[in-house]
């Protein structure tokens, strides 16, 4: 969405070790409109979270992938 007089701000790629993420953020006045992030690597591990509790993932992960 255009936000009259919003400044555009987009780091794209961030620094990752696999895949690419960008972020794009509109700035009007000092404070941000809306934000946007995108990413195109998919590796399906985060199905592997769902309903588990919040630090499982930390433990799984890091066994699945050595990144």
């Amino acid at each position: 969405m255009a936000y009259p007089g919003a400044i555009t701000n987009e780091v794209d790629p961030v620094s990752r070790i696999e895949g690419h993420l960008g972020v794009a953020v509109n700035v009007s006045g000092g404070v941000i409109q809306s934000a946007y992030t995108h990413g195109n690597l998919w590796r399906g591990f985060e199905n592997i979270a769902i309903g588990r509790e919040p630090n499982d993932p930390i433990t799984l992960m890091q066994r699945i992938c050595g990144v």
